[in-house]
C-alpha cells in the first residue's frame, strides 16, 4: 500500500508542476501583461499615524465577523451555537446570536438530502445573523466603512433580503461595504477576461493566477464586476460586486476585497488605510478583522457553560462515543 502511495503522489506532483509552471500559466511578466486586461496594478502606500487617522476624520471602522461553535457529534446530533459580532474602533462591540439543532428530524428527506439542507441553513442563518449586525451597526455607530469577514457574494446568496436592506443603507448614507477574503476560491479573472484569457488560464481560480504575481503593496483593481450567481428561487440578478486582489503582506498569497460596484469610487479612497492596518509579516488581513474573529469566537469553556443549561439526559443525547476515548 504504501509504494502505491509513493508512486500515486510522485504521479500528483508532476501534474500539479506542470499545472502551475511557466509553460502553461506564463512568467510573472506575462501573466502580469494579462492582468492589465483585466483591471489595472496599483501600488499602495503606508500612511504615517496622522495620515491614519485622518482617513476616518470622527467617523469610525466597523469590522463584522461570525462564529458557529458545535457541541456533540455528527448529524443530527449536535447543537451550533451561532454568534455575530461587530467591533467599531471606538465604543462597545455589538453582539447577535442565534440557536440551530437539526433535532427533532422534520421532513421525510434521505439522510443525504436532509444534511446537505441542514448544512445550507446553518451557514443561512449565520449569514442572516452577520447582515443584521451590520445593518444594526449602521444606526448605532454611523461608521465610515464597514468591513466584513469574507465575500459578499455569500451574504448576497444566503441571506439576500436583509442583504438588499443593508446595500441601500450603505449607499444612501455613504458607507464603504467591504468584503474581505482570506481564502480566495473565486474565478473573477477567468469571468472578467473570458477569450482574452491566455488558454492555460480558462476556468482557473483566482488563486492560482494571482500567487506571486503581484509585489508586496500592489493591488489588482478590477471595476468590471464578475458574474453574479441569481439568487435562490429567483431569476433576479445578484447584487453587481467587483473583487480587488492586494498584497499586503510579505506571503505571495494575496487577498481579496469584495466592493459594491455602485461604490467603487468611494471605496478606492480606502485601499491605502486598509494596506496600512495590514502587517507586513502577517497573513495580508486588516488587524480589525483578526480582533474581531478572536472576540467572536467561544472559548471551549464558555461553549461547556451554555451547554451546561441543557438537563443532563438532554445533554446526553448529544454526546459522542468520540468524546469516550482514553486515548
Amino acid at each position: 500500500m504504501a509504494d502505491n502511495w509513493v508512486s500515486q503522489l510522485r504521479q500528483l506532483n508532476d501534474r500539479l508542476v506542470r499545472s502551475f509552471s511557466d509553460q502553461t500559466l506564463g512568467n510573472k511578466g506575462e501573466r502580469r501583461a494579462v492582468l492589465q486586461r483585466a483591471g489595472s496594478i496599483q501600488r499602495m502606500e503606508r500612511l504615517s499615524d496622522v495620515r491614519l487617522r485622518a482617513v476616518l476624520g470622527d467617523k469610525i471602522l466597523v469590522g463584522v465577523d461570525g462564529s458557529i461553535n458545535t457541541f456533540g457529534g455528527q448529524y443530527p446530533y449536535y447543537v451550533d451555537l451561532l454568534r455575530a459580532l461587530a467591533k467599531p474602533t471606538r465604543g462597545e462591540a455589538l453582539v447577535l446570536t442565534d440557536l440551530h439543532c437539526p433535532l427533532p428530524p422534520e421532513g421525510d428527506e434521505d439522510d443525504e438530502t436532509a444534511l446537505r439542507k441542514d448544512n445550507e441553513a446553518r451557514q443561512q442563518k449565520l449569514a442572516e445573523l452577520e447582515v443584521q449586525v451590520a445593518i444594526e451597526a449602521i444606526d448605532r455607530y454611523e461608521p465610515a466603512v464597514i468591513l466584513m469577514d469574507g465575500p459578499l457574494v455569500r451574504f448576497d446568496m444566503r441571506a439576500k433580503d436583509s442583504f438588499l436592506v443593508l446595500c441601500d443603507k450603505v449607499i444612501t448614507r455613504n458607507i464603504v461595504l467591504l468584503g474581505c477574503i482570506e481564502n480566495i476560491e473565486s474565478k473573477v479573472l477567468d469571468t472578467v477576461l473570458g477569450t482574452q484569457a491566455p488558454s492555460g488560464w480558462r476556468n482557473r481560480f483566482d488563486r492560482d493566477l494571482l500567487w506571486d504575481t503581484l509585489d508586496f503593496g500592489e493591488v489588482l483593481v478590477v471595476e468590471k464586476p464578475g458574474k453574479g450567481l441569481p439568487r435562490p428561487g429567483s431569476h433576479d440578478p445578484a447584487v453587481p460586486i467587483c473583487t480587488w486582489f492586494m498584497r499586503s503582506s510579505y506571503d505571495p498569497a494575496v487577498v481579496g476585497l469584495d466592493v459594491l460596484a455602485a461604490q467603487v469610487p468611494l471605496a478606492s479612497r480606502y485601499i491605502d488605510y486598509l494596506f496600512t492596518l495590514s502587517p507586513a509579516d502577517g497573513r495580508g488581513i486588516p488587524i480589525w478583522l483578526d480582533l474581531v474573529d478572536r472576540e467572536v469566537r467561544l472559548t471551549d469553556v464558555e461553549l461547556e457553560a451554555y451547554t451546561g443549561l441543557l438537563e443532563p439526559d438532554v445533554k446526553r443525547i448529544f454526546r459522542s462515543k468520540r468524546d469516550a476515548r482514553f486515548y
